[in-house]
């Protein structure tokens, strides 16, 4: 009987489907998002080895294929500003992702230390300027503080694309966001704004390997992270190791198509 019931599982285990990863994009890609016009648009994600995925945008579809590692990334052909709300889907052959409201414009990269980090809040006149924020063309992605000693990151922390209006301003960087309101009204396209910052850093955390590699006089630095001397748990004071803001809060932005 034993025999009979072991056997019985075994039939089960090789009738089960095997398991197949859930299809994923990048954590920068959410609704209300802005797309960087006039560049090639890149899609990126995870999903199962060799799986076949489409990323579709206005009228135009792009086939990849995930790699070896599952990774995928898939080009767009440049696109003009429209002022069109767009949706923009990702398919593989088993899952859907869509996300709606997506314009095309202006992408800026909103990254330093407390000049950036600082905040609507905190700047002058802050009552009077988040009421009157409502600038549905502007929108914000602030990508959450983290460290990470001795990889880059993959994917960015996880957030979501905000519409500006005086319920999604006041912790957003003040000097980006009053950067992208002039911008928006000088263009009269959409803006989109990543805050990627922090207070109190220095440049070295926010530098990548070839970076140091570059330059003959940090060539000390450069010997470190190769022999990977950054011992230790993540916490706040490595926030000063060189390259451990550029893993946690960059690396995973570098595919994004930005005007700078």
């Amino acid at each position: 009987m034993k025999r009979l019931t072991g056997l019985f599982a075994l039939m089960l285990l090789m009738l089960a489907p095997i398991a197949q990863a859930e299809l994923k994009v990048a954590n920068v890609f959410s609704d209300h998002m802005v797309l960087q016009q006039e560049m090639p648009i890149r899609v990126w994600g995870w999903a199962d080895k060799g799986e076949s995925v489409g990323v579709t945008l206005g009228g135009e579809t792009v086939l990849v294929k995930a790699g070896e590692d599952g990774k995928w990334l898939a080009e767009l052909p440049k696109m003009k500003a429209d002022g069109k709300a767009h949706t923009l889907s990702i398919k593989s052959g088993k899952d859907t992702v869509a996300f709606k409201d997506i314009l095309l414009g202006e992408v800026w990269i909103c990254s330093g230390q407390s000049n950036m980090e600082w905040s609507v809040a905190r700047s002058a006149n802050p009552k009077e300027e988040i009421a009157n924020a409502k600038h549905p063309m502007i929108r914000m992605f602030n990508v959450p503080q983290h460290i990470a000693l001795a990889e880059p990151q993959e994917d960015a922390q996880e957030a979501v694309w905000q519409v500006c209006s005086p319920e999604t301003v006041a912790n957003f960087s003040a000097c980006g966001y009053y950067f992208g309101r002039a911008l928006s009204k000088e263009l009269d396209v959409p803006i989109g704004l990543v805050g990627t910052n922090w207070g109190g850093t220095r440049i070295e955390p926010w530098t990548p390997p070839v970076g140091f590699e570059a330059v003959p006089a940090l060539k000390h630095i450069s010997d470190k992270l190769k022999s990977g001397e950054l011992p230790g748990e993540p916490n706040k004071a490595f926030r000063g190791k060189p390259t451990t803001l550029y893993n946690g809060m960059v690396a995973g932005l570098t595919p994004l198509s930005a005007r700078g």
